[in-house]
């Protein structure tokens, strides 16, 4: 048996603008923040059980660049209780295929027919009462922005089989992820710090300049150099699993950074354990995500099957719902 973590990312469901939507997408791959001038909550109700209902004569696959996202069939599960909806989406690949392997004997070609591909595979909660997915974190399936451009896909499909008229605007699904700033506070509170990244720039360092942390020797060192940009990582060995950095050396870094104004503060990440028995948690201090993850155990030369994920995540969530309705100010 072997065991794999499986992580989970927290979003709010919404609909934007298509331009606004391709301009936050530019500016993420530039690093750069752009907010919606409007977005609405998306309720998926319709939507999710139109597809559970025309599984068998809709076509859920949408073509995604150079690979195919598709609603893995018969795996809609509704959970009345809790008033939410499980599925499964499908990234198809068709390059890249992997070789079948004996030892010592010659690899064999996975041959695929035409109509064939190799499946990767993301599970998902969405929660009818908020609006809100849990969405599994998959190196290989879809990844965010395309999980976001299937879902827009698909509701116009939809849209279009039942006949509605979209609004003047053609909207697209958006995936904003749901923020939880108290992180910061359980981050200076942490008994282990494994790793911390700062980086930043001339500008967004430009308010540290007194302090005796590493932001300010970091700003320092940045304006001796005549540098613009800084990016500095300490760690500890991958051995050292119970070792921490200094805490209080850590700790001022975070104090520091809490005294910095919002828009001048450099991307700092932190990679700790709370306690001895909690798990490692990587937040981005600019950006710190929801997140979750547990343990699985997976036989050799098995998957892990999508209802027994489905309910695992569930279980998960329901422990989560209320933090989530405080980060979102949901009374």
């Amino acid at each position: 048996m072997a065991r794999k973590y499986v992580r989970f990312n927290y979003f709010e469901v919404k609909l934007v603008p298509a331009k606004e939507a391709f301009k936050k997408q530019i500016a993420e791959a530039d690093q750069e923040d752009i907010t919606f001038s409007s977005a609405d909550l998306w309720d998926m109700t319709e939507f999710l059980n139109f597809l559970d209902s025309n599984k068998e004569n809709f076509d859920t696959s949408v073509l995604l660049g150079d690979e195919r996202g598709e609603l893995e069939p018969g795996s809609i599960i509704y959970t009345e209780k809790y008033k939410t909806y499980g599925f499964q989406l499908s990234k198809l690949v068709d390059t890249n295929i992997p070789s079948k392997k004996k030892i010592g004997k010659i690899k064999e070609e996975i041959m695929l027919e035409d109509d064939e591909f190799i499946g990767h595979f993301v599970t998902i909660i969405y929660d009818d009462v908020h609006n809100v997915v849990m969405v599994q974190s998959n190196l290989y399936g879809l990844s965010t922005i395309q999980i976001e451009q299937y879902l827009t896909e698909m509701r116009l499909k939809f849209l279009d089989e039942k006949g509605y008229d979209d609004d003047d605007e053609i909207l697209a699904v958006r995936l904003t992820p749901i923020l939880d700033h108290t992180k910061l506070k359980s981050a200076l509170q942490a008994d282990y710090y494994r790793k911390l990244r700062i980086k930043g720039s001339d500008i967004s360092l430009d308010a540290a300049l007194n302090g005796d942390s590493l932001i300010s020797d970091a700003r320092r060192t940045l304006f001796k150099m005549q540098g613009i940009n800084i990016d500095i990582t300490v760690s500890l060995g991958v051995a050292e699993k119970t070792a921490s950095l200094d805490e209080e050396a850590v700790r001022e870094v975070l104090k520091e950074f809490q005294n910095i104004p919002s828009d001048q503060r450099p991307k700092i990440e932190l990679t700790m354990k709370e306690d001895e028995e909690a798990p490692i948690e990587v937040i981005n201090l600019i950006e710190p995500r929801m997140t979750d993850r547990f343990s699985v155990e997976i036989e050799p030369r098995k998957t892990i099957g999508h209802e027994f994920l489905h309910g695992k995540m569930l279980e998960k969530y329901i422990t989560r719902r209320s933090d989530i309705r405080r980060v979102l100010g949901i009374v």
